[in-house]
């Protein structure tokens, strides 16, 4: 059996489709990840294929043409657009046609419009994806509230399958060459680490704002952030609240690096921060894998309070949750930072813990088997 995952936005090597989808698959098919960037391994299974890209009709059309030469049994579109050559190789090669929900697409798109029209653009967005997702035969979604929206009454159809976005067991303990980028990090410690997109709505001005209250109690702090800037913007105005507040000793940034390497810098870190703007529906919502990632390295974590945070981190005493006000946020730090060593070692222990019993991703594995042998 041949499976293709077709993406027009991800990495071949993304956590999502190469870690988890392409690794499970590859037990029980040929399985082959087609995208428009990424590295290139055609040998090993599951395969990494990189096509031309361009323009977002040449990169459709490059990756309908890579997974036809394949002649897949089956074929997974990881976004609402590459259902469109899904469903051109399912009517040329009669092969079944699944989709992988990993996000709110519907609201992200939205966001960039003016907020009058975001209700109208939204409903249109998600009546296009309706009548896309009419030709599949079933897939996948890393939450419940995905599927809800869109197949209401029908979401909780066989055909259709939860698989949140939970870390893979011991992906870090692969043996691996440390980047020269990252020696530097690998020998420091830091009390703080925050990895993601550096983002407004992701709180990076909360957080600078936050560690200038701590920085008079805690000289010595160190925060680690890791990401990029996808507005020049913000960019532009985290360098001025970091000269603005005096943090250029406090702050560390680093940009992103390949997935399994995170564990490098997290090892080195005390705390995961992840912040969010609890207005923006679609990150209260969705867990989020970054705060999985902080709990399988056994760091307590730090967020905002919302009902989905509440409970994985409050309910389970897994960290600290806070109001979306900095001085709320530097107060629930200076609390994880007091805490007594004995009790900082209790709970980074359930975070191993809950990590290792209930948030990982191979537990889930025989569910997704089971899906796909019901389409066999």
């Amino acid at each position: 059996m041949k499976i293709c995952i077709i993406s027009n936005s991800h990495l071949t090597g993304d956590v999502r489709l190469y870690h988890k989808l392409g690794h499970s698959l590859s037990h029980i098919a040929d399985t082959y990840i087609i995208s428009s960037k990424g590295m290139m391994n055609r040998q090993q299974n599951p395969h990494q294929i990189v096509v031309e890209g361009g323009s977002a009709l040449k990169t459709l059309h490059a990756l309908y043409r890579e997974a036809k030469k394949i002649k897949p049994d089956i074929v997974i579109s990881v976004e609402p657009l590459t259902l469109l050559p899904g469903i051109a190789l399912k009517k040329k090669l009669g092969c079944r046609l699944l989709f992988d929900l990993h996000e709110f697409f519907a609201e992200a798109h939205t966001e960039r419009y003016h907020f009058l029209l975001r209700p109208l653009i939204k409903e249109l967005y998600l009546a296009l994806q309706k009548a896309l997702l009419h030709y599949t035969e079933g897939g996948i979604a890393v939450n419940q509230e995905i599927l809800n929206q869109l197949f209401g009454v029908h979401a909780r159809d066989p055909r259709y399958l939860v698989l949140p976005n939970y870390p893979v067991k011991h992906v870090w303990e692969i043996p691996q060459d440390i980047p020269s980028s990252l020696a530097k990090l690998r020998d420091m410690s830091f009390d703080l680490v925050y990895i993601g997109g550096i983002t407004e709505s992701r709180g990076i001005i909360k957080i600078l704002k936050s560690i200038s209250l701590l920085k008079a109690r805690y000289p010595h702090f160190r925060i680690l952030i890791v990401g990029k800037f996808n507005n020049p913007d913000i960019e532009k105005d985290f360098n001025r609240s970091v000269n603005r507040f005096n943090l250029n000793a406090n702050i560390y940034l680093q940009e992103w690096i390949p997935a399994e390497r995170i564990g490098i810098l997290l090892k080195r870190s005390r705390f995961g921060l992840w912040l969010f703007d609890p207005r923006v529906k679609r990150m209260s919502l969705a867990t989020p894998l970054k705060v999985l990632e902080y709990l399988a390295a056994g760091l307590p974590v730090i967020s905002i309070k919302t009902p989905l945070m509440k409970s994985i981190i409050e309910r389970n005493d897994l960290g600290i949750l806070s109001a979306y006000r900095a001085r709320d946020i530097a107060q629930a730090i200076s609390k994880m930072l007091d805490m007594p060593e004995a009790e900082y070692k209790a709970m980074s222990q359930r975070c191993l813990s809950i990590s290792e019993e209930r948030f990982n991703w191979n537990a889930l594995e025989p569910q997704l088997f089971e899906l796909i042998e019901r389409l066999k």
